[in-house]
């Protein structure tokens, strides 16, 4: 009896998946270069009175903190002088959505053409998604994991720490996982009601 169309399908995203992650991490020096230059920028713009540089490294993103000597406590620092702090954001951990959503689209019976578009939209969506991730990762680490001293310096009220919270768990546990099943369904609608035709027609009678 030959297998059901959403088996093979998922057999064949089984199949799939260690071949992009391990793509994925072999070229994560250069599928990172977009973030990083998203990330620099944004942070550039707005913390540039304390973010002093970020370094790329593969899948690193170590960022240079700059701190005048009376805010830095505990630090002997020779006067005119500044002071800085480096820590390191793994952008692997917001950029696992990339290799799942490659895998997603070769899994899928499609035209050449289409699923190069298709990856190439997906990828860029991706990618905003994974700049966003490690941003909100620098900031919660600015805010809630530095000196309290330092912290305050940002001028953050209680509010904007709660939403800078909620924007690191947004994009810590949801963004990641959701956003490449989400594109997956919205570019193959045709594909997905052959993989379960029930579905459309229990819409429709609930709809009904």
């Amino acid at each position: 009896m030959p297998a059901s169309p959403i088996k093979r399908f998922m057999l064949k995203v089984i199949l799939w998946l260690p071949v992009c992650f391990a793509g994925w991490y072999y070229m994560k020096g250069v599928i990172g270069v977009p973030t990083f230059f998203l990330v620099d920028w944004i942070m550039a713009a707005t913390l540039p009175e304390f973010i002093k540089d970020i370094e790329f490294q593969g899948h690193l993103l170590n960022v240079v903190l700059q701190f005048a000597p009376p805010t830095l406590p505990g630090v002997a620092v020779p006067q005119g002088q500044i002071a800085e702090l480096v820590f390191s954001v793994n952008s692997l951990m917001y950029g696992y959505s990339i290799p799942l959503y490659t895998a997603l689209i070769l899994a899928t019976p499609d035209e050449e053409r289409a699923k190069w578009i298709h990856w190439s939209i997906g990828f860029v969506i991706l990618v905003l998604v994974q700049t966003w991730g490690v941003s909100f990762d620098i900031l919660q680490t600015l805010l809630f994991e530095l000196d309290a001293g330092l912290s305050s310096q940002l001028g953050f009220s209680s509010f904007q720490k709660e939403l800078a919270a909620l924007g690191y768990q947004f994009g810590y546990l949801i963004l990641p996982a959701v956003t490449p099943l989400v594109l997956w369904i919205g570019f193959h609608q045709q594909f997905l009601a052959l993989l379960a035709p029930g579905i459309q027609s229990r819409l429709g009678n609930r709809n009904d």
